[in-house]
């Protein structure tokens, strides 16, 4: 599973990643957790409002800071 957090490095995007990789480790999964900078190839995703979240390469959550429930929620889909 490879899991992408979009964001420019904004305190709300350092907290998405914090919150992902947390939830990764208490669910004792095997994930590819990483952070895309870059703004081009976050509007490659189609995202206008960050952080977001990415799984397998399909948007999964964007324009909010998700709780460990909505991380729990889409890593289990």
């Amino acid at each position: 599973m490879k899991i992408e957090i979009l964001g420019t490095g904004c305190p709300k995007c350092k907290m998405t990643e914090e919150i992902v990789k947390k939830v990764v480790k208490k669910l004792g999964i095997k994930a590819d957790v990483s952070h895309i900078y870059d703004v081009d190839k976050i509007v490659d995703y189609g995202i206008m409002m960050t952080p977001a979240v990415a799984i397998d390469g399909k948007v999964k959550i964007a324009g909010k800071v998700p709780t460990e429930n909505d991380i729990e929620k889409i890593i289990k889909e």
